[in-house]
């Protein structure tokens, strides 16, 4: 099932070429000062969709060569994920016209980026300070309209969100959003495709490395 971005035709219809707005970081937050505790982050973008994770500590009892896992949050459109209400309609509907959004919430052994069946695919891996972190999941948490679960599917757990989807507020944005919250130099006004977002967090791995070279590694 493809999941809850807009589907290529769509977004090719309203990209447009970013020529301005450069987001800066935020100062105090990112990047975190030298020597200070930082937390790690994977933003994985698939050829539709955005998913942020984090690593999560190794349980005592776990066995020695357990795989790590990863808690990832993402955004779609729940009359296109959950309710298969897609096809034409269902592109106009989810890009022009404010429709339920859901906040997926799962936990894995490997990041989307590795197990997305829709690649080609990048993973871009930050370290946030201590009070960026707290500020992002804040964030994400509060994207939640209510505790229980509209669905479980495997291991994902899908909430109701706050906002709904649409053209402007979709996983790239969502994402976007999130991010920025962490203090990274990330807009959502700049992240209305793939392409656009993906720059913006290439700029980001760049300030960093100061490396004209893209920082995204491509995993196939």
């Amino acid at each position: 099932m493809t999941r809850g971005c807009a589907p290529r035709a769509a977004v090719a219809l309203v990209f447009f070429v970013l020529i301005a707005g450069c987001a800066t970081p935020r100062a105090g937050l990112w990047p975190p000062e030298p020597g200070q505790p930082t937390h790690t982050i994977h933003v994985s973008l698939d050829t539709w969709h955005a998913m942020i994770a984090f690593p999560l500590a190794p349980q005592p009892e776990a066995h020695r060569d357990a795989r790590p896992a990863f808690e990832e949050w993402g955004y779609a459109e729940r009359g296109w994920y959950l309710e298969g209400r897609q096809g034409v309609s269902g592109v106009f509907r989810a890009l022009f016209w404010p429709s339920d959004g859901v906040v997926e919430v799962t936990v894995s052994d490997r990041i989307w980026a590795q197990r997305t069946p829709q690649p080609p695919a990048d993973v871009f891996v930050f370290q946030l300070s201590e009070t960026g972190y707290q500020r992002l999941r804040r964030h994400l948490a509060a994207t939640i309209a209510a505790s229980e679960p509209v669905a479980i599917i495997e291991t994902s757990r899908f909430y109701a969100a706050r906002d709904p989807y649409h053209l402007f507020h979709q996983c790239h944005q969502y994402a976007a959003r999130a991010l920025r919250e962490g203090g990274l130099p990330v807009s959502p006004v700049w992240a209305l495709t793939r392409t656009s977002f993906a720059m913006q967090l290439r700029r980001a791995s760049q300030i960093l490395e100061g490396q004209p070279a893209a920082a995204g590694q491509v995993l196939k």
